[in-house]
């Protein structure tokens, strides 16, 4: 009984206990909804987490690498190959130390701009080249240090491009000098206050410059150019007609790597060791006895010769007695005629300094001498050349050989007098430019010395030299590296600024169609999708 009872008491306190509660289950529903979205979760994570990734990975390879893809038609942020390959055989550590704070220089206009990109590439082709920027107000020490080894006067923007080891050995790149313009605008701009000097702006000869700084500073022995500017502190050529384009062949020189000083016939020393070249332009008139024994005394470098004379004839010199007598010892005449072009078909229409003319056009005779020209086919002009004769062709120690010829409908104007009663009767094919060669044997060594000839300064028009339709530029400089043995010398055509336009290939337009719209797009669609997805489920 006692047993039955206990159980029955059992009984009752189990049953006066409340019942736990079932335990929830999580609808199917819920269940969908959690998993779909921390799916959703962790793509966003990952997608985020990736695209962080790249954005790190692409901005470091960025620094080093180029991989800005540049649309413009003539590639106006790239560089040529020829500077690449001097970039990548670069066996020494170079400074190019911009005067300007990084934030100015890069937000002063689309033309620093300009700079800016394109001294990023030459980092990129080569790490033995390093870029800064300096503030000239914050960092006067650096800039005094620099300017104890330039002549001239350092100014906010200029670009220093110095060996790393040694500061002395340097070249300034002046901002103007990084461009071309049209000069009627230009004096237009500055003068009158018509447009602006940005206006006036026709080329980008970046590369040219900071490429020819890079030759200069990094070339154990750089060839040095005397360029005769002045006889006593007066201009040597008719400035009138001649100066932009004295000034444009000397620039052109030094752009492509020549080590160029102006000097005074009768001031200056023509000292051969000094100089392996001197250039003589037009002088209008004739040269001192003296002068000429200087010249001749600089070709014969007492008897190493080895030095050369580029001199240049014109229509706007007198009579050159003393001059043409030391030419025609080297077996060169020039004549008191002018070459013009007598058929209008074989006639070149050119903007010239001094207007619009139609001139001969001229043919290489000596193929040695156009070696290394990018575009050998394009013209080169000759206008109003005096016709040079060859007085031997050979003879014991010396040659003579023409380096460029017109055609043979060519007509002969004399010098000074007006066309209208000229006898165009074609005169055959008349050599407008030359060169004349002294050699010795010393030690059976052959030593030369030589004197380049050409019938006109127009041949170095300033609006010629900068136009990239036209030769002449590069044809003088691959014929003076000839000439000088210069085995560096890389001639770089200056980029044009007119009319420039976006120009793709196909390939290319696909690519950035993609990058623009098809990739956004994609995410786009994606994240649409995902947002219904979590909105349904």
């Amino acid at each position: 009984m006692a047993d039955m009872e206990t159980e029955k008491q059992q009984e009752t306190a189990s049953s006066a206990q409340p019942e736990k509660p079932a335990k929830k289950r999580m609808s199917l529903a819920t269940r969908k909804k959690l998993k779909y979205g921390g799916i959703a979760t962790a793509i966003t994570c990952v997608v985020t987490a990736v695209v962080i990734g790249a954005n790190v990975l692409v901005s470091n390879v960025m620094e080093k690498y180029p991989l800005k893809l540049d649309l413009t038609e003539n590639g106006m942020y790239e560089i040529s190959d020829d500077s690449v390959n001097y970039l990548h055989d670069l066996g020494q550590d170079v400074n190019f130390t911009v005067l300007m704070s990084e934030s100015n220089f890069q937000t002063s206009g689309t033309t620093m701009k300009m700079v800016s990109e394109l001294l990023e590439r030459y980092t990129q082709y080569s790490d033995k080249i390093h870029l800064s920027y300096v503030d000239p107000s914050t960092n006067p020490d650096v800039v005094n240090t620099y300017q104890q080894n330039y002549s001239g006067t350092l100014q906010e923007g200029d670009i220093i491009v110095s060996d790393a080891n040694d500061d002395s050995k340097m070249r300034v790149v002046n901002m103007n000098s990084l461009f071309s313009y049209d000069q009627q605008k230009l004096m237009a701009a500055r003068y009158y206050g018509q447009g602006t000097v940005q206006d006036a702006i026709t080329g980008f000869s970046g590369e040219q410059n900071l490429t020819a700084a890079l030759m200069y500073v990094t070339d154990a022995n750089p060839i040095k150019v005397g360029f005769i500017q002045t006889a006593n502190e007066s201009p040597i050529y008719n400035a009138n007609y001649h100066y932009y384009g004295a000034s444009m062949f000397a620039s052109t020189l030094a752009k492509n790597g020549y080590d160029v000083q102006g000097i005074d016939l009768y001031k200056d020393e023509l000292d051969p060791a000094v100089y392996d070249v001197l250039v003589l332009p037009a002088p209008v008139n004739d040269l001192t006895a003296t002068a000429i024994d200087s010249i001749s005394a600089f070709l014969y470098n007492d008897g190493e010769y080895n030095r050369n004379l580029i001199y240049i004839a014109d229509f706007t010199q007198g009579d050159t007695p003393k001059l043409d007598e030391l030419l025609s010892t080297w077996g060169i005449e020039v004549t008191k005629n002018l070459a013009l072009e007598g058929d209008s078909k074989a006639a070149q229409q050119v903007t010239l300094a001094i207007g619009n003319a139609s001139v001969p056009l001229a043919t290489i005779a000596n193929e040695d001498y156009a070696a290394g020209m990018a575009n050998a086919s394009l013209p080169i002009v000759a206008p109003l050349c005096r016709p040079i004769n060859l007085l031997w062709e050979s003879q014991t120690g010396g040659i003579t050989s023409a380096l460029l010829q017109t055609s043979e409908t060519v007509y002969l104007n004399e010098m000074g007098q007006k066309t209208e009663n000229a006898d165009t009767t074609p005169a055959g094919t008349q050599t407008v430019a030359a060169m004349t060669t002294r050699a010795e044997m010393i030690d059976n060594v052959k030593h030369q010395s030589n004197i380049m000839v050409l019938g006109s300064m127009m041949l170095l028009d300033s609006n010629v030299m900068q136009d990239a339709s036209y030769n002449n530029a590069p044809y003088f400089i691959n014929a003076l590296n000839l000439m000088t043995g210069k085995d560096t010398g890389l001639v770089i055509a200056e980029k044009q600024l007119t009319a420039q336009t976006l120009s793709m290939s196909t390939s290319e337009m696909h690519g950035a169609m993609f990058a623009v719209y098809f990739i956004p797009a994609i995410v786009v669609c994606a994240g649409v999708i995902v947002i219904l997805r979590r909105r349904n489920k």
